[in-house]
């Protein structure tokens, strides 16, 4: 199981100002102080997107303040991040923990060091997202039958994206692209064509909610994107589920020997 898509869409629970579900949201300080040491233990990646802007580079906490609630974030090799990040007012910082997306975000950067090696120093966020739930099922899709996103990229040249789904849910779903490729913005909104194995293509509605950069095997670097569905046709929650079962039914039979 992986983590693309949020499937925090159960409008029966509270919904932040920034649409989190606030199932999702951490507050206490020593659970915050225990996520973003585990971050630090598992050498999480995080992605960090320039506060109002699509703008990001990767990084990662280097180490937390004993004694305070301080965290020192790693600079960008780039001079140019690194000042983009200085003056910004905030970071937008996504990470993954045990493939769970976590989400937080930091203020007040204080860039440290010299011009050898540049940091951020920063107070610890006062609320973090972590998806420790799992309210639908996500399937991690096999390569040779998987789903299949049209995205549009420039509809007046009627250019367009032709990207695998590499796993979804009736909540959602994540596609995988260059690490240049900048065609998504985050919280914003996308009408798109989704092609299933199993039926006809489905006209759908996405907003992203993540983009984390995967560094591979070879050390070339990925970026993965997550979506939820805003707009689903009807049947299309349908469609989805039966192609779920059916990748599920086929694996189940491939491990028993069937």
């Amino acid at each position: 199981m992986s983590v693309g898509s949020l499937d925090e869409h159960d409008t029966t629970h509270a919904v932040g100002d920034d649409g989190t579900d606030d199932r999702f949201l951490v507050r206490n300080p020593r659970q915050i102080r225990q996520l973003l040491q585990a971050l630090i233990d598992q050498r999480s990646l995080i992605n960090a997107h320039l506060g109002g802007r699509d703008q990001s580079f990767p990084t990662a906490i280097l180490e937390l303040d004993e004694d305070e609630d301080w965290l020192l974030l790693d600079g960008s090799p780039s001079p140019a991040a690194n000042r983009a990040a200085e003056e910004a007012g905030h970071l937008l910082c996504f990470a993954q923990l045990d493939r769970v997306m976590v989400r937080f975000r930091i203020d007040h950067l204080e860039r440290t060091g010299d011009h050898r090696h540049i940091g951020f120093r920063a107070p610890f966020p006062t609320e973090l997202v972590h998806l420790q739930r799992r309210e639908l099922y996500r399937l991690e899709t096999p390569i040779t039958d998987s789903p299949h996103l049209l995205f549009p990229v420039n509809e007046e040249r009627s250019e367009a994206l032709h990207l695998r789904v590499v796993d979804i849910s009736a909540g959602g779903l994540a596609v995988t692209v260059p690490a240049s490729c900048n065609a998504f913005g985050l919280q914003k909104r996308y009408d798109a064509r989704l092609d299933m194995p199993d039926s006809g293509p489905l006209q759908v509605s996405l907003i992203i909610c993540n983009q984390l950069t995967i560094k591979m095997a070879n050390g070339t670097e990925t970026k993965r994107i997550g979506m939820r569905f805003d707009g689903l046709p009807r049947g299309g929650d349908s469609a989805i589920q039966r192609y779920i079962f059916r990748i599920d039914r086929q694996r189940s039979a491939r491990k028993n020997g069937d």
